[in-house]
């Protein structure tokens, strides 16, 4: 079965494009969700073959908007498994161009260098 999780529209510490009904907001919203959802795939490697990034649209009293979301099937472990990845490492601001591989073990800091 299909699952999603709702990543937000930018990196968490950045200024976002907000829903406004006095203004045609959606182009400049969809451009900055484009945006990011073409920065997550760039930021991580290995995306297996049943989890991808998409925009997502939303709806409430105030008018309609717009998330990066990442959907994967859940009947795949290693989808799953990259999907809580994916949500626990976000990206803070646009500056981090950090590339993270999800297969690559996890070393904690300090613990490469060998004395």
């Amino acid at each position: 079965m299909k699952e999603f999780l709702t990543l937000g529209s930018v990196p968490y510490e950045e200024d976002c494009v907000q829903v406004n009904p006095d203004e045609d907001y959606l182009p400049a919203m969809y451009e900055e969700v484009r945006r990011y959802v073409n920065f997550l795939n760039e930021r991580f490697l290995n995306i297996p073959e049943n989890a991808h990034f998409r925009i997502k649209r939303e709806y409430h009293d105030f008018g309609q908007y717009m998330e990066a979301a990442i959907y994967w099937d859940d009947e795949d472990e290693e989808a799953t498994q990259f999907a809580l990845f994916v949500e626990t490492r976000l990206p803070a601001t646009w500056d981090d161009n950090s590339k993270l591989d999800w297969k690559a073990p996890l070393v904690p800091a300090g613990w490469d260098v060998i004395d």
